[in-house]
């Protein structure tokens, strides 16, 4: 399980996992450390065959009909998460065949782990293997099972395998960061659930002096409907015109007609 957070750090996230069933899970995955934390120890001193048969008799206390069998998904997590540790010992150990028959018996246990439950313990095992192959040297197989996790609903905790990163560097994408890990410098950073930015925000073009000119619409012009210069004003002359007012009108001084006497 030696991964970006170390072996311990996973082991932690593996019973986190199994107390994520349920009240009662997690009051018996409390119960299964005494095993786990022994077969972790012995793995770290380098004693596999030790760690082997502790996570053996992990899985024979939950593969109780009490505990997950048809009638019963009690602690169907527990025992999935159990068969994934042992895979991982039995591939390490160099028995592959024991690991993949292990790694099936996980994948059963998970098709009866509650629905609510299921990404995180399906991320946990499909890592699990992964990293076992990994390690033992099978890269490709370590490839295979990752990709095989993405297709059965497995959680962000998968994406922190060597093979993800391998797999992300292939196609040119930057190596996921393992959850509330800071991201390495340079590298787009969003909070749980946001859209991770795809590249720098584009500043918009200085406008230019076309841009700021404000064009004269001719007189005249028939989509405005502005007058032409020519055009008469409508309903009497603006006092403004520049036109000259007529002279006002001034008498005439009267001629006497043959009708009127003359003084």
């Amino acid at each position: 399980m030696a991964g970006l957070l170390g072996d311990r750090g996973t082991q932690v996230l593996k019973l986190v996992v199994a107390g994520a069933a349920g009240a009662l899970l997690s009051a018996c995955a409390s119960d299964s450390t005494s095993y786990q934390e022994q077969a972790l120890r012995a793995s770290e001193g380098g004693d596999l065959k030790a760690a082997t048969a502790l996570a053996q008799k992990e899985v024979e206390k939950y593969s109780a009909t009490d505990q997950c069998s048809s009638t019963t998904n009690y602690n169907c997590g527990t025992l999935a998460l159990a068969y994934s540790s042992l895979a991982e010992y039995q591939i390490l150990s160099g028995n592959l065949a024991a690991g993949e028959r292990s790694f099936d018996r996980a994948k059963g246990a998970l098709q009866r782990v509650p629905k609510d439950n299921k990404p995180s313990a399906t991320g946990m095992v499909y890592r699990d293997v992964s990293e076992a192959f990994w390690k033992a040297g099978d890269k490709k197989r370590a490839i295979a099972v990752f990709k095989e996790g993405t297709t059965r609903g497995a959680d962000e905790w998968l994406y922190t395998s060597s093979a993800a990163k391998a797999v992300a560097q292939q196609g040119g994408r930057p190596a996921p960061a393992l959850p509330d890990t800071p991201a390495a410098p340079g590298l787009p950073t969003a909070a749980p659930g946001a859209p991770i930015p795809l590249g720098p925000a584009v500043t918009p073009a200085a406008a230019t002096e076309t841009d700021t000119m404000i064009k004269a619409t001719p007189l005249g012009d028939p989509t405005t409907g502005a007058p032409a210069v020519s055009d008469s004003p409508r309903g009497g002359r603006p006092p403004s015109s520049a036109e000259p007012a007529p002279a006002p009108l001034t008498p005439s001084p009267l001629t006497p007609t043959p009708l009127q006497r003359s003084r």
